[in-house]
């Protein structure tokens, strides 16, 4: 089947614009305002040095454990990367999959659908929420989610909505902040939020064995583990903020991410310390 089919056959998954989501229960009102609001305060970052190194990362990890995406039915969770960050789905995309992603905040998806246009590239992108997925059981072949899952409570249902739409066979990767990340953010991601001053909180983190368990009982098969970015995440955050201030500082946080990108390109077991855990899986069937 070709792109431009798969493309077509996916067409009837979302109605074009923003589709407007299911009346939610209270809480999930406050939280997706919480995270509007968020995004609304949020400048692109694509650019900074340590974004492109996570971006590397990224790409490697797919080509390793999802293999060639051409023709493949690709779902993707968030859209904060293709608003702000490593704009990964772009790239996979150019790699001729039929890519579908989804986000719950209406002005992250408005910022991804822009972003996708500047490039030149049209994936199918909607506004829904990750733990009601509106898509059919086994409407994709493929499915990557990186740092989404643990800003929820129901991560576990999440999971299980993910799993439900992959068809038999399909294969995922899903990344998770490591809780024995080397440099412990965890500790740096705790201690913001208690003073108000981590945007992405509520975060939680795992670790492997927590994961896999929650994994295997979403109906997967853990079939490798890796993970990503082994760069200190206050290096990550400086250069980010300097970029974004235009500060000759830059120069200096971005030659200090080389040797760990260095490091995590040569050896690909030094990615199992990183902040971002990762699982190959596959749904059974």
């Amino acid at each position: 089947m070709t792109p431009g089919a798969v493309r077509e056959r996916l067409a009837g998954f979302a109605a074009a614009g923003l589709p407007v989501l299911p009346a939610p229960a209270s809480d999930r009102v406050r939280e997706r305002e919480a995270w509007e609001r968020v995004a609304s305060s949020l400048e692109d970052f694509s650019r900074a040095r340590s974004t492109l190194y996570y971006r590397r990362c990224e790409i490697a990890l797919i080509q390793r454990w999802l293999g060639p995406l051409a023709g493949r039915r690709i779902l993707k969770l968030d859209l904060w990367n293709e608003a702000y960050n490593t704009r990964i789905l772009h790239w996979m995309a150019a790699q001729g999959a039929a890519v579908v992603a989804l986000d719950g905040s209406g002005v992250v998806t408005a910022r991804a659908q822009e972003s996708s246009r500047q490039a030149g590239i049209e994936p199918g992108l909607l506004r829904a929420d990750i733990r009601d997925l509106p898509f059919a059981d086994g409407a994709f072949d493929l499915a990557y989610t990186m740092g989404t899952i643990e800003h929820i409570a129901e991560h576990r249902q999440a999971l299980r909505e993910l799993q439900r739409v992959l068809r038999p066979g399909g294969r995922a990767i899903v990344g998770v902040p490591h809780r024995w990340n080397l440099f412990l953010r965890p500790l740096l991601v705790a201690g913001l939020s208690a003073l108000d001053a981590y945007p992405y909180a509520p975060e939680r983190s795992f670790g492997a064995r927590e994961l896999r368990r929650d994994l295997t009982g979403a109906g997967f098969r853990v079939l490798d583990r890796g993970g990503l970015l082994i760069a200190p995440g206050p290096l990550r955050m400086l250069d980010v903020l300097f970029h974004l201030r235009d500060s000759a500082a830059e120069r200096l946080t971005a030659a200090l991410v080389v040797p760990f990108e260095a490091l995590e390109t040569r050896w690909r077991w030094a990615g199992r310390f990183g902040y971002l855990l990762a699982m190959q899986v596959e749904k059974a069937g």
